[in-house]
């Protein structure tokens, strides 16, 4: 008859539990690098860029679409 086997991993016995001392410490680490702090800073510039483009684009204002002849006679 054939027993059943335990696969223990080790440092992972309850793997549906987080490791919330490692995901501080992951935290700790990741904002204390000044990349990190770059990177908030071009999103939050690109997403003020595209606020600013979506809430100044004015819908009622007729569009021109009168092609522009850079040669004039």
């Amino acid at each position: 008859m054939m027993q059943k086997m335990h696969i223990h991993l080790p440092g992972r016995m309850h793997m549906h539990k987080p490791n919330w001392h490692a995901i501080r410490v992951h935290m700790d680490h990741m904002v204390h690098d000044p990349r990190f702090w770059a990177a908030v800073a071009l999103v939050v510039l690109f997403g003020l860029m595209i606020l600013t483009t979506i809430l100044s684009n004015d819908s009622s204002a007729p569009v021109n679409m009168t092609p522009f002849n850079p040669y004039w006679p």
